[in-house]
């Protein structure tokens, strides 16, 4: 089994590689073909027995997130939120349950200061230069903003209170995450056009890969 989980990861990384070679190199056929395949190889990747129902639901999310995003037009873009704003929800009720702390303590201790200004800053620095041009956007933007901002200083609480490779690892894809979305969100509705490029998902890959092995990691365990 380790054999093949092994061969499956190698297999997300090749598409993975040729997906952002695709897009940097404007192969529209290559990034068409290559990005529905990486979410379904993750999923394969972190299935076990123990594997937890949340967790294949929210790399659901993600996958249509990414189908919805591959289309043009408002409709499209929005059901592409809504579709990543369920994955962030579930990850983020999955890092909640991993902190293991009180709400108050969360919100009150020595430890959760820096993660609430660095995230709580980021919140609001984005929210105040894509405010005025979001629109009739701005609840469904400014939502999945302060789920970001959340999810990012829960899993930097995380890493702060449990210090060790893996929940570094997982606050660093986290992080990708997040730049990456917010590139999204500053190409749509900032410059409106695509100045970011191939980055966009040269940091949504390797995100989402992090965050998937220290969870197949975890409940493996469990």
């Amino acid at each position: 089994i380790y054999n093949l989980m092994k061969r499956v990861a190698y297999l997300f990384w090749v598409i993975g590689i040729l997906h952002v070679f695709g897009q940097y190199t404007n192969q529209e056929l290559l990034t068409t073909y290559t990005k529905p395949l990486l979410v379904p190889l993750l999923a394969v990747f972190y299935y076990n027995k123990q594997a937890e129902r949340l967790f294949l639901i929210a790399l659901g999310c993600s996958w249509l997130g990414d189908l919805f995003l591959m289309g043009e037009g408002r409709l499209f873009f929005l059901s592409g939120i809504f579709s990543f704003w369920g994955a962030q929800l579930c990850y983020l009720y999955l890092i909640n349950k991993e902190v293991q702390l009180p709400f108050k303590k969360r919100l009150f201790s020595k430890e959760a200061l820096l993660p609430l200004i660095l995230f709580g800053s980021y919140f609001v620095g984005t929210m105040s230069l894509l405010g005025v041009k979001l629109g009739m956007l701005t609840f469904p933007v400014s939502g999945y903003a302060f789920t970001l901002a959340i999810i990012g200083a829960t899993s930097m609480l995380l890493w702060i209170k449990k210090k060790s490779s893996s929940t570094r690892a997982l606050f660093f894809g986290v992080l990708l995450f997040i730049i990456s979305d917010s590139m999204i969100a500053f190409n749509t509705f900032y410059f409106q056009e695509d100045i970011f490029g191939f980055w966009v998902m040269a940091t949504y890959i390797p995100a989402q890969f992090l965050i998937c092995n220290y969870f197949r990691k975890t409940h493996a365990n469990t």
